[in-house]
């Protein structure tokens, strides 16, 4: 099943950089092609059809969650019923983020099975340093032929499979959690390399910001006891949280964060006093070609994960993806098995961090790093009520397999 949703989120991407001619190609600008819309159409029509049926075939046989089903499902049905009250009739595209929730607790995926994550992530990192080398017109922005003055390498800026550079570091660096999760270091460290590499050639500061925090929360794991790592881990979360809700509302200078400020600026007066339902799911959609005009073309959100749930959903959308966030981090502070702990806790720290200054996944659709960020954050959100399940329909099945590198002491 994860598997499954990393191809339903690449496979857009892919064929997109397949068709398309980079050296021409505008984010935002140039239009889509009509086989990866067609893509999205159907997936989005599809996928929630065959998880409310694989939910309703798996309860004829086992027990799931019903504590899991209704926290991963709430932020897309809250956006879905949210719509009508700005007088529109709600799409399936609303529902996928609880599609795929719906699915990966009907199933049972544990923190493990993220390792598939990591696998993807080290082969589209690999593919896109080949190509960058091989063809660099396909998977550099612009062709290559631009100039960026972000770039940390002095090269064009890498962005493999995806649209944009930032997009491909988010992807890499959201993938980071995953790969510590690979038991065998001879498989784990070749990915991490192959990942680092490629982050560095993207010259995304958003997602090196968000890989650093990651790697930050491993070095404290084998620094400190638990109790002073989780401590110190949830303080941490703590501050990125404020982080992520204060920046945007406060800044006041246009030009700061790389000219985020005049997109905060912006979405903050459009934002007015609808903080309880915002201004709909398709207000990017609907207001793109002012938004494009007035700002730049990388206005279809407002460049923080607070700012543009607010904008799309209100209060009402937010509150249950904070929530969502926080039994994540408190399932894995929990969690007695080092490496999923260590990864769970990661993960969520990295995620605030970008969403900083970026939004790492849409509320609306399955993007290219809804399977990323999204697919880890169900899981770790989910694991205990998953091992009470397993514990029921197995008894006398271990709760979860042994970390081989070990337990916490």
């Amino acid at each position: 099943m994860v598997l499954v949703l990393a191809v339903y989120s690449l496979l857009g991407p892919l064929v997109e950089t397949l068709l398309t001619d980079r050296a021409h190609y505008v984010e935002g600008k140039t239009a889509t092609n009509p086989v990866v819309a067609a893509i999205d159409d159907i997936g989005g029509m599809i996928v929630p059809i065959v998880a409310a049926s694989t939910v309703l075939f798996v309860l004829l046989y086992r027990r799931v969650s019903g504590a899991s089903l209704f926290l991963v499902v709430l932020p897309g049905l809250m956006l879905t019923a949210n719509e009508f009250v700005h007088g529109r009739v709600p799409t399936f595209g609303l529902l996928l983020t609880a599609a795929a929730g719906a699915l990966l607790v009907s199933v049972w995926v544990k923190p493990s099975d993220l390792v598939v994550l990591g696998h993807v992530a080290g082969l589209v990192a690999a593919g896109s340093i080949i190509a960058n080398y091989a063809s660099p017109a396909t998977v550099t922005i612009s062709g290559g032929t631009g100039t960026f003055d972000k770039s940390l390498t002095g090269a064009p800026l890498l962005a493999g499979i995806f649209s944009h550079s930032n997009i491909f570091g988010m992807f890499l660096a959201l993938s980071l959690p995953c790969i510590f999760l690979v038991p065998r270091a001879l498989v784990r460290w070749p990915l991490l390399i192959l990942v680092g590499w490629a982050l560095i050639l993207t010259s995304s500061r958003t997602a090196l910001v968000g890989a650093g925090a990651m790697l930050a929360v491993v070095v404290l794991s084998r620094l400190l006891p638990r109790a002073g790592f989780v401590a110190v881990s949830v303080i941490g979360a703590i501050v990125a949280v404020i982080a992520v809700i204060r920046i945007p509302f406060v800044e006041t200078d246009p030009e700061a964060y790389t000219y985020r400020g005049s997109i905060w600026i912006y979405n903050r007066e459009a934002l007015g006093d609808h903080f309880l339902f915002g201004l709909g799911a398709h207000w990017y959609a609907d207001n793109y070609a002012v938004l494009r005009q007035v700002l730049s073309s990388a206005a279809s959100h407002a460049h923080n994960l607070v700012l543009t749930t607010l904008v799309q959903g209100g209060a009402v959308v937010l509150i249950p993806w904070l929530v969502l966030l926080g039994f994540a981090l408190v399932g894995s502070a929990t969690d007695p098995v080092r490496a999923s702990s260590v990864a769970g806790i990661a993960f969520v720290v990295g995620l605030l961090a970008m969403g900083a200054t970026e939004t790492p996944f849409p509320l609306l659709g399955w993007g290219p790093l809804s399977a990323s960020a999204l697919v880890p954050l169900f899981v770790f959100a989910t694991r205990h009520h998953l091992d009470r399940d397993r514990a029921a329909f197995e008894p006398g099945a271990p709760l979860t397999r042994a970390a081989r590198r070990g337990r916490w002491a």
